[in-house]
């Protein structure tokens, strides 16, 4: 995929709509599992991102956070899903279930989604979810070169046509 397909395809719609915002919701808001949105939001309002990728049961960096204050950055309204709990209980009944089916729908509703994958991490489900994803037209990947499955990730990108960033600052600059 040449350079402006990728601006068409994933840069434009961030930029779209892009402008000093009215009223008073927040121009960036986070909703992870178990949470809801605040009364009054709609999220058709805003450009929603799916953050996806490394977590190891809340043992990686949180990268989650660094895409957060990024985004307050940036002119626009976003709406970040993350996955991440603050407090994740898998003896929980039905928690398990809950939190994939919440990763699934909201990674079918979001209009992007960035795949972090950490080098030191195995992050099966992350490559689970790429490859449901991979075909969408809303992906960008972040794969740290020391990964295991470093390459399988790199030809499968090239193959497809989404842009793929070796350092999640990397891939911040070129949104």
């Amino acid at each position: 995929m040449n350079r402006l397909a990728i601006f068409i395809f994933f840069i434009l719609p961030f930029l779209t709509g892009c402008g000093t915002s009215s009223g008073t919701a927040p121009d960036v808001l986070m909703l992870k599992p178990h949470e809801t949105l605040p009364e009054g939001i709609d999220e058709e309002d805003y450009i929603s991102v799916f953050l996806a990728g490394t977590i190891d049961m809340g043992n990686s960096r949180d990268w989650q956070q660094e895409v957060f204050r990024y985004f307050s950055t940036l002119e626009g309204k976003y709406l970040l899903f993350n996955p991440r709990q603050d407090e994740w209980d898998s003896s929980r009944p039905g928690e398990m279930d809950y939190q994939v089916n919440w990763e699934l729908e909201h990674l079918e509703k979001a209009d992007r989604i960035i795949m972090y994958i950490i080098g030191s991490s195995k992050s099966p489900v992350s490559l689970l979810e790429m490859g449901l994803h991979m075909r969408s037209g809303k992906m960008t990947v972040v794969c740290e070169p020391e990964y295991y499955r470093y390459d399988n990730v790199r030809i499968t990108c090239e193959f497809y046509g989404v842009p793929l960033y070796s350092s999640l600052e990397e891939a911040l600059k070129g949104l």
